[in-house]
């Protein structure tokens, strides 16, 4: 979750967002090289009178600066170009396809259970703060029902809208796919480790839109599958 002083990117719970977060490192790290070049440079230039003709007027410097810019713009044009491709593509089949669907202001979510086609629909809704809300009660960031994933396991999300255009997405995810009512925006992101993710719809989408969090509750695969196995259990004794 991104704290109020956080003057860095979150810490990424996705490979996919940690693709994104060595692209902003590797850039920043060249964007450094080039300040620092540019400003030793400058320095000789605007104090060192006696041999700034030099360094003006000297071809080797100047095919030099010439050059290297391109290099470095090729370098982060490939690493952003593969980064692109990799968390928007894959040869594998994903473990599971989850519909989001945005509504005002709310989202559901529907996944398949088991191997038929049975799927399981439910909404998460934000809980307000109660009387009986523990000390850790986190306002603005508590649903009832939360998406609960495997960890380890590529997710494909399919998101649309019911009414108007939503964003759903977390920071810890590396993941922004707009909700448009009539369109499917996909997205692919697998998480490493058991956690909890939080985020909040990013479009503006009415009077309550900052009522809207993303809750994503990653668990091992064993208690995901038990979880799965439970409600399949339940839907085809027919008490869902």
């Amino acid at each position: 979750m991104l704290e109020w002083d956080q003057v860095n990117l979150p810490e990424p719970a996705t490979v996919q967002a940690y693709n994104l977060q060595q692209v902003y490192e590797s850039s920043l790290l060249l964007g450094l090289f080039v300040l620092t070049v540019v400003l030793w440079f400058l320095r000789m230039a605007v104090f060192n009178k006696l041999t700034c003709a030099t360094y003006l007027e000297c071809a080797r410097l100047e095919l030099f600066w010439s050059i290297t810019p391109l290099f470095l713009l090729a370098m982060m044009c490939s690493i952003s170009v593969y980064v692109l491709y990799v968390n928007d593509e894959t040869n594998t089949a994903p473990y599971m396809d989850v519909t989001v669907v945005g509504h005002q202001w709310y989202w559901s979510y529907k996944i398949g259970i088991g191997s038929g086609s049975n799927c399981l629909e439910w909404e998460s809704r934000l809980v307000s703060r109660s009387a009986d809300s523990g000390i850790g009660f986190m306002d603005l960031f508590t649903v009832d029902q939360p998406l609960m994933i495997p960890v380890g396991q590529l997710i494909r999300v399919l998101v649309t809208s019911d009414d108007v255009i939503h964003s759903w997405g977390a920071p810890g995810l590396g993941i922004k796919l707009d909700a448009i009512p009539g369109r499917l925006s996909r997205g692919l992101f697998e998480v490493k480790l058991p956690c909890i993710i939080y985020g909040m719809c990013m479009e503006l989408c009415g009077s309550l839109h900052g009522l809207m969090p993303t809750v994503i509750q990653a668990v091992p695969t064993e208690v995901f599958s038990a979880w799965e196995h439970g409600l399949s259990v339940s839907m085809e004794e027919g008490s869902l």
